[in-house]
């Protein structure tokens, strides 16, 4: 028991007196109680109105996001859809162009076809024409040159002709002028050798005319007669190698005549083989013409095929290119699955103008406000207990002991006293220490036993 009640027992602060003090101090405890039993209430009814509009709002508020959400997926279906839509139109769209692209391209390759084969059509006529006036100035000039060989060779065998008439003439010219040579020799030498008989005779006349005779006369006569052979014979001679210079001549002017005419002959050979061989050689220039010509127009032609080839490849090439340009017809895509379809399940049919598409949990309605307890007087009666005034009395003795046990165990060493507990152990008095008689005094005053548990 502390100090203080030992000095209350010992003044005269006795049990009833404290039992009284217990009285009034439950009686204000039970105001105190219900004073704070209100402000507790006011309080708990107001933190119970906040937690049922916060439960409230709660429940609004997950009603209100679960909404959101589903005008989430409404609107991510209806954008879906609409950009589908969107799309679709797009893609038609450029499919439309892409065939409008398509078939403005084959026209326009059709237009490029048909002026590439009229510029071939016309490269065409400028290459035949050209050829056309190759084979003209080819035929031309075989033509020209051709005449040009038959005038070189009549001209060339008229002057053969003409060399040979002259080369006759001339031999006639000579051999007549030689005749007449010989002609007027044969008369020059009879006219000399008639001449020189008369001049013998007419010497032998002049000497028979003497009238010498004998045989001198006669010598003389022969003499003259002589004379006069011998003269006939040198005529006779000059005449016969006249006639042999003659003959020579004849035979070297037959030879002349026979030379030129062989040159006549030859030249005229020479222009006919000249001719010959030029004329081959023009036909022959002729005929490899005509073959280039040919082979030209064939190559002109063959290429032209090859171009127009070439003009219709390259047509069916773009107009591939320009179908290939063409995009796909577009389709439509799979229908959406319409939420409100798909989560037809979840509608709440009550909600006419509002369709639920997500599961809703039933949430717990708020409980019901349960006031606390009110406190009651009975409550507090005895609740700061009440003392038993006799025990309470022994109580004091008791802890008045045990104070002055612990006081001579605390201050007995000072004091010397140390040695009044020796035989119970340090800090004890009569045996027993403080708690002992502290446990002592609980117990009569109604509290623990001393054993450690209530009475």
């Amino acid at each position: 028991m502390p100090l203080g009640t030992v000095l209350g027992w010992v003044t005269g602060d006795t049990a009833g007196k404290r039992n009284n003090d217990k009285r009034r101090a439950e009686n204000r405890a039970y105001e105190d109680a219900k004073d704070a039993w209100r402000d507790i209430e006011r309080e708990r009814i107001a933190q119970y109105e906040f937690d049922k509009e916060n439960y409230e709002n709660q429940k609004a508020e997950a009603e209100e996001s679960i909404r959101f959400q589903e005008r989430g997926l409404r609107q991510q279906y209806e954008s879906a859809f609409e950009q589908q839509e969107y799309e679709y139109q797009v893609a038609n769209q450029a499919y439309n162009k892409s065939i409008a692209q398509a078939t403005s391209q084959k026209t326009f390759n059709e237009m490029a076809a048909s002026v590439a084969n009229q510029q071939q059509s016309n490269k065409l006529k400028d290459d035949l024409l050209g050829v056309i006036f190759e084979e003209t100035q080819t035929f031309l000039d075989y033509k020209a040159n051709s005449t040009g060989l038959r005038m070189n060779r009549d001209n060339a065998l008229v002057q053969a002709d003409f060399s040979g008439a002259k080369n006759a003439a001339k031999l006639d010219f000579d051999l007549g002028s030689l005749n007449i040579q010989r002609n007027q020799k044969r008369s020059e030498s009879l006219i000399e050798s008639q001449k020189a008989i008369l001049e013998g005779m007419k010497a032998a006349g002049q000497l028979r005319a003497r009238g010498t005779a004998g045989r001198s006369s006669a010598k003389s006569v022969l003499g003259v007669l002589a004379e006069s052979g011998a003269l006939q014979a040198n005529i006779a001679n000059s005449l016969m190698y006249a006639e042999q210079g003659m003959d020579l001549s004849v035979a070297q002017l037959q030879d002349m005549f026979i030379l030129d005419q062989t040159m006549v002959l030859a030249a005229r050979d020479k222009a006919m083989n000249d001719f010959d061989f030029g004329q081959g050689k023009l036909d022959f220039k002729d005929e490899l013409d005509t073959q280039k010509i040919t082979a030209t127009r064939a190559s002109i032609r063959d290429r032209d095929a090859v171009v127009r080839k070439e003009i219709e490849n390259a047509r069916l090439q773009a107009n591939m290119n320009a179908e290939a340009a063409i995009l796909l017809k577009p389709e439509r895509l799979p229908e959406l699955a319409d939420p409100r379809e798909v989560y037809a399940e979840y509608d709440n049919p009550e909600t006419e103008d509002y369709v639920e598409l997500f599961f809703r949990t039933t949430p717990p309605e708020f409980p019901e406000y349960i006031p606390s307890r009110k406190p009651e007087k009975s409550d507090f009666k005895y609740s700061l207990g009440r003392e038993n005034e006799a025990a309470a009395n022994i109580g004091g003795a008791v802890s008045l002991a045990s104070m002055v046990a612990g006081g001579i165990g605390a201050f007995g060493g000072s004091l010397g006293l140390g040695n009044l507990g020796a035989a119970g152990g340090q800090g004890t008095f009569l045996g027993m220490n403080a708690s002992t008689y502290s446990n002592i005094g609980n117990w009569l005053g109604g509290g623990q036993s001393i054993f450690g548990s209530g009475r």
